[in-house]
């Protein structure tokens, strides 16, 4: 009887656990260079963030250029209208930094919508499952206001969506932080 390979196996495991029990749109064996996000300022759930401060939001390893038009911060929910501003990475495109134009409301709900097209410099897709240890949601169909079979028909998005690089293969559209500010 032949044995499953017992690292593959272990990888398998391992990739799924960390999604709470959502598929991953990163293979086990690219698991362990997959870039995630270690850290969130303001931090997912936070009630009185600080409206005149930026938005930071730091990865695990170098971030592929572009990747800041993949990330958006939304006014209320992840349908909201999107907060114009400046993003702009660290010397080590390794840490977004979030700029509004103009200081947040105040006593305001605000979602941080990142797409699970995200990818390392090296040309790696982003762990979003990781981001469930940091509070994060999937962003669901439902919450992005598209009904069952809608999505893109004959080149034409359905309601809701952003356009290219927002739906998963799982059928989801990212992940969502939501936070208030004070």
């Amino acid at each position: 009887m032949r044995m499953p390979n017992l690292t593959v196996l272990i990888g398998t495991v391992a990739a799924l656990s960390a999604c709470g029990g959502m598929t991953s749109a990163v293979a086990p064996d690219a698991a362990k260079d997959a870039p995630t996000v270690l850290a969130l300022s303001p931090a997912n759930a936070t009630l009185a963030a600080d409206p005149a401060k930026p938005i930071v939001i730091t990865f695990n390893r170098p971030m592929m250029a572009g990747m800041e038009s993949l990330v958006v911060l939304h006014e209320g929910t992840v349908t909201g209208p999107a907060v114009a501003g400046v993003a702009s990475w660290s010397a080590d495109r390794a840490a977004l930094t979030f700029t509004a134009s103009a200081p947040l409301k105040a006593h305001a709900t605000y979602t941080l919508h990142l797409s699970p097209s995200l990818k390392s410099a090296g040309g790696q897709s982003i762990n979003l499952g990781a981001c469930t240890q940091l509070g994060g949601q999937y962003a669901t169909a439902a919450m992005m206001g598209i009904s069952s079979g809608a999505g893109m028909m004959n080149s034409t998005w359905g309601p809701g969506m952003m356009g290219d690089g927002w739906r998963a293969a799982d059928g989801t559209y990212g992940m969502v932080f939501t936070f208030a500010t004070a």
